[in-house]
């Protein structure tokens, strides 16, 4: 019986299962806070914030950091063009397709691939979902829910368990 336990505390070490914990609760802390943070703000959809706090959150900092760059570029990017989209496109599904196209190759252009599909997410939205305040509300709405769920999960990955500094050693210079 001994045996096992160790074998099973061993096992859960390999697998890292202590780090997964306090991911999943990390993202759950996030998502819970941004509903809340908007209630109390007055974003009229701020489930987009807990959206974006749960799909930023990644397995260590560097990651997280680079998905939060990439998702407030994308975002940015495909609010102002969507905005734009809007009062351009009549319906034409060719005119939509081809700005979804011009997001993606912004953001490649400066070599923020990832940023592009995000930025083609956040113009479908602007244009297809209609608001009764318009896309211009619907493009900075889009962009500050955004933003919000991006400013928890970077406070969350800092502040809440955050992970255990390198100690550097020095030597004397001669």
């Amino acid at each position: 019986m001994r045996l096992a336990g160790k074998q099973f505390a061993a096992w859960l070490r390999r697998k890292n299962f202590s780090q997964q914990a306090i991911g999943a609760f990390k993202a759950g802390l996030a998502a819970t806070l941004c509903l809340w943070l908007g209630d109390i703000l007055g974003l009229g959809h701020s489930y987009w914030a807990a959206i974006s706090a749960i799909v930023v959150m990644g397995a260590d900092n560097a990651v997280t950091f680079t998905s939060c760059r990439d998702r407030l570029i994308g975002t940015a990017v495909g609010a102002l063009l969507g905005w734009i989209t809007f009062y351009h496109w009549h319906g034409h599904l060719w005119f939509y397709g081809l700005a979804v196209g011009v997001c993606i190759f912004i953001c490649s252009a400066l070599q923020f691939d990832k940023a592009g599909r995000l930025a083609a997410v956040a113009l479908t939205i602007v244009v297809l979902v209609h608001l009764d305040a318009g896309p211009g509300q619907a493009a900075i709405s889009r962009f500050l829910e955004v933003g919000l769920g991006i400013v928890v999960a970077l406070g969350v990955t800092l502040l809440v368990f955050p992970p255990k500094a390198v100690a550097t050693v020095t030597t004397p210079s001669a």
